[in-house]
């Protein structure tokens, strides 16, 4: 579906409920979907969508249980991308590190701002939970994240550089850091 573009009032940002979670774990589909055709296998990329109701739970379950916190972008009442985050999962992280997790947008709403706004508010939550800097983990490759996480001040750790593999895929992680 293609939406005109975005009026800045338009867009809704808010915490995610457990209702969302079906709409959140398609965006991730439709998001890894697009931005990693280039870099993962289209075989690995067709199979996440055999993964979208396993995603969707996990994703619902995570909001109940306060896992992870979420926001939401929302507009004219539907959900467009959304953002996770909380403290690091890191074994290195000192208590004062949060995690941005995770950040999708479909790609008929990328670069138009959604992102920014959506890390600007996770960004004001870290610091109100505490945090002095934030992680996040990165595809290597994946030049539109980089570019992103770059101009918002993440800088690159290259010695984090790490592959692991899920379902069969190898997926080449970096780490990034800001200081909040």
């Amino acid at each position: 579906m293609t939406q005109p573009p975005f009026e800045p009032g338009d867009i809704r940002i808010r915490p995610a409920q457990v209702e969302d979670a079906g709409q959140l774990a398609d965006i991730h589909l439709r998001t890894w979907q697009a931005a990693y055709r280039d870099l993962l296998s289209a075989h690995y990329l067709c199979g996440l969508s055999a993964t979208v109701e396993r995603r969707a739970a996990g994703i619902g379950e995570a909001i109940v249980m306060r896992k992870m916190s979420v926001y939401v972008a929302e507009q004219r009442g539907l959900l467009i991308a959304w953002a996770s985050f909380g403290s690091s999962r890191d074994a290195d992280a000192v208590p004062s590190t949060g995690e941005l997790r995770a950040i999708n947008l479909l790609p008929q709403v990328w670069s138009q701002g959604i992102g920014r706004r959506l890390w600007h508010k996770v960004r004001q939550q870290l610091l109100d939970d505490g945090f002095s800097q934030a992680t996040v983990w990165v595809i290597q490759g994946n030049q539109r994240a980089l570019g992103f996480y770059q101009s918002a001040g993440f800088a690159q750790e290259p010695e984090t550089a790490m592959t692991v593999v899920e379902n069969g895929e190898p997926l080449p992680l970096v780490r990034y850091r800001i200081r909040l």
